[in-house]
């Protein structure tokens, strides 16, 4: 036996992806990529002999082709039936959570089942709802991406939701924002199992950044109005028709016959913010557009979003984007690169 063999059958972890009907590609074969490489890739650049530090297969309810998004297919290497033993278990997006348990209800009892004998268990992006289905996330915290957050708690009210974190560990569960947000937790996945040093280098030869922790910045708030209050409505096309205005909330809810104290509480409970936080986010979304626009600065685009002490309103801005306007704009606005 050689040495690298020795290696192998003593450090190598098993991790099982575990496909779903309708994944999206990326969230599959991402973290599969950057696991591969784990002490492979750095290695193979500097002439080093290869150490592999996973071992990562693809794996269905039956083992059957999947079909994903955009009409890819894969072949998994197994069916859940037949991975006996695995040290990680990912689960990659799952938009069509009730479609899939209707169809193969074994895969919660299986997750169950691994975690129970000492497997860690991570979700990217929407497979957080097949995880949150095992109830082992129940009392916990979740993150997921941004714009699946509302469906998640009506879903799931015995989760809490922390919408900003790219990922979230909890010992043996994790589970991960958006797409790319896969790839941040993979390379924290490589880090907690190989080392901080084999993690940076890996982070290296996939040329990814680590360190990723929030994802507010990427979050777009969509003004929610099928609440079936039609008053509100109306109330907030006022709003959205006179943002970059001074508003006077006692004479807006006079406007619409309504207290201001009826006005404050049928606003929160159609939109979920009261009408003043429900303006600060209309005008947060409206200066983020002219940062992306690169033509203005920030001291110019308060006066344009409707306010006029600007310190006031960039802690505003920070707080509902998790970054300083500067940053905001160099991560968004087109550079031209000739």
């Amino acid at each position: 036996m050689t040495k690298m063999h020795v290696f192998l059958g003593k450090f190598m972890k098993k991790v099982t992806i575990l496909g779903l009907h309708n994944s999206m590609a990326t969230t599959i074969f991402g973290p599969m990529d950057i696991l591969n490489q784990a002490g492979r890739l750095w290695n193979r650049v500097g002439k080093y002999p290869q150490t592999p530090f996973f071992d990562v297969s693809i794996a269905s309810a039956d083992g059957q082709p999947l079909q994903l998004m955009n009409n890819a297919v894969v072949k998994p290497h197994w069916s859940i039936d037949q991975v006996q033993q695995t040290d990680l278990i990912i689960i990659a997006s799952a938009t069509q959570i009730e479609k899939i348990i209707e169809k193969n209800p074994e895969l919660v009892p299986w997750i169950q089942h691994h975690y129970r004998q000492g497997s860690h268990v991570a979700s990217i992006c929407t497979g957080v709802f097949l995880l949150a289905e095992t109830g082992l996330l129940d009392n916990r915290s979740a993150t997921m991406h941004w714009g699946f957050t509302e469906e998640f708690h009506r879903r799931y009210p015995q989760i809490s939701i922390n919408q900003e974190r790219m990922y979230i560990d909890h010992g043996r569960l994790y589970c991960s924002a958006g797409v790319s947000a896969g790839m941040d937790l993979s390379l924290h996945l490589a880090e907690k199992f190989c080392g901080r040093s084999n993690a940076v280098k890996l982070a290296k030869a996939m040329v990814l950044d680590m360190e990723r922790e929030k994802q507010t910045p990427y979050y777009c708030y969509f003004v929610p109005k099928e609440h079936g209050d039609s008053a509100i409505v109306e109330v907030q096309e006022w709003i959205e028709d006179h943002q970059t205005e001074a508003i006077d909330y006692d004479w807006l809810a006079q406007n619409f016959r309504m207290s201001r104290r009826s006005l404050e509480r049928r606003f929160k409970n159609a939109v979920g913010v009261t009408p003043l936080s429900y303006l600060q986010k209309l005008r947060v979304e409206y200066a983020k557009y002219l940062l992306e626009e690169g033509t203005s600065t920030f001291n110019e685009i308060t006066y344009q979003v409707g306010y006029e002490d600007i310190p006031f309103f960039r802690k505003i801005f920070i707080r509902l984007t998790g970054v300083r306007p500067r940053e905001y704009q160099q991560r968004f606005t087109k550079k031209n690169y000739a």
